[in-house]
């Protein structure tokens, strides 16, 4: 399964992204600065530059997504 995590950085976003992880899912994180993320997740984690308000980069970061964990306040 394909999942998508929006809020990745925050308090419960991040426990969420290590629980996917450890299940063995295919995650992908939305960041604004993803040069801050990547150095925290698991080598298999897709880390994608965007913003949940910039339509383009989210159209993008839905691509061929299962399953989407919006956590943005």
């Amino acid at each position: 399964m394909r999942i998508l995590v929006t809020g990745a950085t925050g308090y419960i976003g991040g426990r969420l992204l290590k629980v996917l992880e450890a299940g063995g899912h295919q995650v992908r994180c939305l960041a604004r600065k993803p040069e801050y993320l990547k150095s925290k997740v698991a080598l298999s984690t897709e880390v994608v530059e965007g913003d949940v308000a910039n339509k383009d980069s989210l159209q993008k970061a839905v691509a061929v997504i299962d399953v989407e964990y919006y956590l943005v306040h």
